[in-house]
């Protein structure tokens, strides 16, 4: 979400995705804002494209993060209990439930036909 600036009418003259003084946030497709792209020679909907491409990628960075994570954990650079409470609560999860798939497909592999 934007952080923007108003001059004394309340009208934006300024936005920022980084944190600026004395600004508030407004969502992305905020009339307003997308206003103040658009009279400040901006398209909104480069915007929305990149942000509904990030939605689109947060999967894959999620497991991208859980590899790494993996990866020093393997390499003793990181230890689980160096990771807040919450963290290695979803990352003991998400090991058990990738144990849970390599094992059924262990298994239906080892079975006799």
């Amino acid at each position: 979400m934007p952080h923007v600036i108003r001059d004394a009418n309340g009208k934006i003259i300024r936005s920022s995705v980084r944190s600026l003084v004395g600004a508030e946030l407004l969502p992305h497709n905020h009339p307003e804002v997308i206003e103040f792209l658009a009279t400040h020679g901006q398209d909104p909907k480069k915007v929305e494209e990149a942000l509904n491409d990030l939605r689109r990628t947060d999967n894959e960075m999620a497991r991208a993060i859980e590899d790494v994570i993996m990866v020093l954990f393997k390499k003793n650079v990181l230890k689980m209990s160096d990771l807040p409470k919450a963290v290695q609560e979803r990352m003991a999860l998400r090991v058990k439930l990738r144990m849970t798939i390599e094992d059924v497909y262990e298994q239906a592999s080892n079975k006799q036909s």
